[in-house]
């Protein structure tokens, strides 16, 4: 059984004025349910939980911000994810962390890989809903393992395989 998802979507007053607007709460509930369903020892109790978790869009300079002062790359990147501690909610409900896109870098990515800017949006989801789930792809079969999910959620929305591209992020 899924979780139920409790999703907390937040445009920044950082946003370049200038590009179309983020997805909307459907796309990215899809996308991030879509992830939830993929079993990983922070759900391992998901029957009856809410998982909450917030999503932030943010201009490229507060990204870069962001990027630096968590991971030491002072320069934009399309997402993050910050996973919360296990248990971090109140009433049985698992906050499972935040995830913080950056939609001039994400445009930018789909226009340059040749993706559909929703395609490209829902596999940066995915890929960050993942992370918030304990997966990473620091080792080659990490890699291997998560790129298999993502491609496989994908799929199941009628997404091409985002890794078939070489110039994939």
């Amino acid at each position: 059984m899924t979780p139920a998802l409790r999703l907390y979507r937040r445009v920044d007053e950082s946003l370049e004025p200038d590009l179309p607007p983020p997805p909307g709460q459907r796309l990215c509930r899809t996308a991030i349910a879509a992830a939830l369903t993929v079993p990983s020892p922070r759900l391992a109790n998901g029957d009856g939980v809410r998982i909450g978790l917030s999503l932030v869009f943010v201009g490229a300079a507060a990204m870069a911000e962001l990027n630096g002062q968590f991971r030491q790359r002072p320069y934009p990147t399309n997402c993050l994810s910050f996973p919360a501690p296990p248990g971090a909610g109140p009433y049985r409900q698992d906050f499972l962390g935040d995830i913080v896109l950056a939609p001039a870098i994400v445009l930018r990515e789909a226009v340059e890989q040749g993706k559909r800017p929703a395609d490209h949006y829902r596999h940066l989801l995915i890929h960050s809903t993942l992370h918030l789930l304990g997966f990473d792809h620091e080792e080659a079969v990490e890699a291997a393992e998560m790129e298999a999910l993502e491609t496989h959620l994908l799929a199941q929305m009628g997404v091409a395989d985002p890794y078939q591209n070489p110039d994939h992020e």
